[in-house]
């Protein structure tokens, strides 16, 4: 089971989506890491996670609304573990180019946002394959947002990607519920962003939490039905399937805890692998190795790597 790097690493001392946290998983053994690349308010490629700065930096605002010049000037994560600044796209392509082509890692790398697609290809391809400074083996894409998957394949037809899914689509969501920006933000983690998740992996505790924070019975009665939908693997089903095939994609990415072996099996019948996204805790780590997942992503590589070679 390959055991990806999510985001570089989480250790103590470090910040995700850095160069340092990149080198450490690296430096671990990790053949893969991955990570998350944004637009900023003038069109320059980043790599951070959340939406929100605040929750990643010492800066404030949406990284869509922020200059590059600005993101520049931020500190990473947290400083007391360690100054690091928001690496672009292009300085960790560079940091993969580096690695000798028998020891280079794989990059898994997550388009977020609207427009990423076509910017992120199109430095991938003038600068770094045509240059046979990396190679097509070299990087996966994915995406929740599938047509950035199309957009970057019209500029590399054969660049590998994967679909993510398994959270709830904030946009199909507000459709049911005019309003409920704010309380999407209050109920759900990554309430602000497109892809959210429930608070809870289990269900009973999701829907006693709901009946006592959302007094509209229509309102609580779509939140319910939606996160039922989402921690009962109901999104994994044949259209995913179709969709992956499709667009001829290498994996499907989904969320760890709402994946079951019986699809895992449907999509390797189909030719596709599927990763798991977040594997950290011992008893998540054996549930992934009994549903015979292909891959998981971790924050915390090194110990993953060595639970899962004495198992």
């Amino acid at each position: 089971m390959l055991i990806i790097g999510h985001r570089g690493c989480n250790y103590k001392g470090y910040n995700q989506n850095t160069i340092r946290a990149y080198k450490k998983a690296i430096s671990d053994g990790a053949k893969a890491i991955e990570m998350d690349v944004q637009l900023t308010k003038d069109n320059q490629l980043v790599v951070v996670h959340n939406l929100d700065l605040t929750q990643v930096s010492n800066g404030t605002g949406l990284v869509r609304e922020t200059t590059f010049d600005k993101i520049e000037s931020l500190h990473a994560g947290s400083v007391s573990n360690g100054i690091d600044k928001i690496p672009t796209l292009k300085e960790v392509f560079e940091l993969i180019a580096s690695y000798d082509s028998e020891d280079r890692p794989t990059l898994h790398l997550e388009l977020k946002g609207d427009d990423t697609g076509s910017p992120a290809g199109i430095l991938l391809k003038n600068e770094f394959l045509d240059n046979e400074l990396l190679t097509l083996d070299n990087i996966l894409i994915s995406s929740f947002n599938w047509k950035e998957l199309e957009k970057i394949r019209k500029i590399i037809p054969n660049i590998r990607i994967a679909l993510l899914d398994g959270s709830i689509r904030r946009k199909e969501l507000l459709k049911k519920i005019e309003n409920g920006k704010e309380l999407f933000a209050k109920i759900f983690a990554y309430g602000l962003e497109d892809y959210m998740i429930p608070k809870s992996t289990n269900l009973e505790e999701c829907i006693k939490y709901y009946n006592e924070q959302i007094k509209d019975k229509k309102i609580r009665s779509i939140i319910i039905e939606e996160v039922t939908r989402c921690l009962t693997g109901a999104y994994y089903n044949e259209n995913l399937l179709y969709e992956a095939t499709r667009m001829h994609a290498s994996s499907v990415n989904l969320l760890a805890f709402t994946a079951t072996k019986e699809f895992i099996e449907k999509a390797h019948k189909k030719g596709l692998k599927v990763f798991l996204y977040t594997v950290n805790k011992d008893f998540e780590i054996d549930r992934a190795l009994d549903i015979k997942a292909d891959g998981i992503f971790s924050d915390n590589f090194s110990y993953v790597a060595n639970y899962v070679a004495n198992k």
